[in-house]
């Protein structure tokens, strides 16, 4: 990682088309705080730059929060330019350089009354004040109510991104299953680094599928599935370091699943975008046995490849899913969940799939390293749309166990509507997302992202949704006049299930 020496060169339509649109919206939503990063933007450090703390985010998103920096990664007195907080220390922004700045004017006293209202406001406002804090970080805080959350958003979050059939899982069948990978047995539930979290347990998918089979302790152990204990229900596992036995195993059993899993932390990146150890080589042995019997379940912080992915019956996804991923996930395989989530990425098919240059990822020199984004603003779908790419999986690609119809466009400047039918025969939830292409004169990627809905629906159930458009929605930003300013012309328009679903319907409208 060289985050404590990168320069970062942007291009001003991306920095200022994309980034503020997500700040806009969170700095809406109350969050309480911001923090600033390590490295430079646009020769000045993330944490001294007024343009980015002081003007962007407070004065022009109004962002009412506190701006505190990464450990360490302050390097003036920068009350000034908008930093609210030194972390962890107090080495620039100390009582006796505080006192100085304000006799010299560099600092108004209203800026320091500033900065102390924005970290008090929003710590009150969530009531950390309210009981005196006797806790250590040796507490367990977990309580049966948290638990049933985090499991709950476990199986929410969980992606099917594939499924011939092969799931839900029939628990009433005496099924033979096999899992296989080490993450059976000990998940990866979160990353690394300042981040990271230690929770009171984290149950075992190996443990949670045998609770759903109804195992208990001392039975239902399949072994390796020889004649001798062909009856089901039982569980076997594999570490899968041998390969050739992993195949024999799945060869035997009635439903092979894999575990894959790849993690990330603080101060490293990633080797590759490839899964930890010799998981590719375990699915495909795996899958050459069971075929449309295997499912693969993957773990990770980001996106990753799949290149096995044709040879399998269902892949499901999880972004570092937290404690109660296993009893999650199965709650999903076995159909007690049906999964609603979609995917925040693309999937690609390779490494480096989009082409980035040494030069913009990530960036060259010695001492001072620099990259260059000088991709604008084709980051993520915007660059597979421009380039009609298909990747393994789009953005915002997420199967159900049910089917969705979508009929009825309609599009306005000012709104655009759908039905989504549930046609299938589980209850289940939609997500139909609103894609809008710019008239050509504007110079922007096609089908972006505008919004997106929910719809929780019966089977046969019918729901109209309406996605609100306001002037912004429309509008492309203005690096000479520092504001956001307004397309006219024909837009085009697509409802989808995903950025590239080939039934999206499609519409236009004029914004005059």
């Amino acid at each position: 990682s060289c985050r404590r020496r990168l320069h970062h060169v942007l291009v001003r339509q991306d920095t200022s088309e994309t980034l503020p649109r997500h700040f806009r919206d969170t700095s809406a939503a109350g969050v309480g705080s911001a923090m600033c990063s390590y490295n430079k933007i646009r020769t000045r450090w993330s944490c001294e730059n007024p343009e980015t703390l002081q003007r962007d985010l407070k004065e022009r998103l109004g962002f009412r929060g506190w701006v505190m920096s990464d450990w360490g990664a302050t390097h003036s007195m920068s009350l000034a330019q908008g930093l609210d907080q030194e972390m962890p220390g107090a080495d620039f922004m100390n009582a006796a350089a505080i006192e100085a700045a304000l006799a010299s004017g560099e600092v108004d006293a209203s800026r320091i009354d500033d900065a102390a209202l924005r970290i008090l406001t929003p710590l009150f406002g969530v009531g950390a004040f309210d009981i005196n804090n006797t806790n250590t970080q040796r507490n367990n805080v977990s309580t049966p109510a948290h638990t049933a959350l985090a499991r709950s958003l476990a199986a929410r979050s969980v992606v099917l991104l594939k499924n011939n059939g092969v799931l839900p899982l029939d628990r009433t069948t005496p099924l033979r299953v096999a899992l296989f990978g080490k993450s059976a047995r000990a998940p990866v539930v979160g990353g690394g680094g300042s981040g990271a979290v230690v929770p009171a347990f984290v149950p075992s998918p190996y443990d949670a599928i045998r609770a759903r089979l109804g195992l208990s302790a001392g039975t239902g152990d399949c072994g390796l599935l020889d004649a001798s204990e062909a009856e089901g229900p039982c569980v076997a596992q594999s570490d899968g370091d041998d390969t050739l036995a992993a195949y024999e195993l799945a060869r035997r059993s009635d439903i092979a699943i894999v575990f894959v899993a790849t993690s990330s932390g603080e101060g490293s990146d990633r080797a590759s975008l490839s899964f930890d150890g010799n998981a590719d080589l375990l699915v495909r042995a795996v899958a050459a046995a069971k075929g449309r019997r295997t499912v693969v379940a993957c773990v990770a912080p980001g996106a990753a490849l799949t290149p096995w992915a044709g040879e399998v019956g269902a892949v499901t996804y999880a972004f570092l899913p937290g404690q109660e991923y296993a009893d999650g996930l199965a709650d999903v395989l076995f159909g007690d969940v049906n999964p609603s989530a979609h995917l925040p990425l693309t999937l690609p098919r390779a490494e480096n799939e989009v082409g980035f240059t040494d030069a913009m990822w990530p960036g060259v020199g010695d001492k001072q390293r620099v990259a260059s984004y000088s991709e604008g603003l084709l980051v993520g779908y915007r660059w597979y749309n421009a380039h009609n790419a298909t990747p393994a999986f789009p953005f915002g690609h997420g199967l159900s166990y049910t089917t969705f119809a979508l009929a009825g466009l309609r599009a306005s400047p000012t709104r655009v509507t759908v039905t989504v039918t549930n046609t299938g025969r589980r209850p289940g939830a939609a997500a139909p997302q609103l894609y809008l292409t710019f008239p050509p004169s504007a110079g922007e990627p096609p089908g972006q992202l505008r919004g997106f809905a929910q719809a929780q629906l019966q089977p046969g159930e019918s729901a109209e949704v309406r996605f609100p458009l306001r002037a912004r929605d429309m509008s492309v930003w203005n690096a000479t006049t520092h504001a956001w300013q307004p397309v006219h012309g024909s837009f085009g328009v697509a409802v989808g299930l995903s950025s590239r679903d080939a039934a999206a319907l499609r519409g236009a409208f004029r914004s005059p």
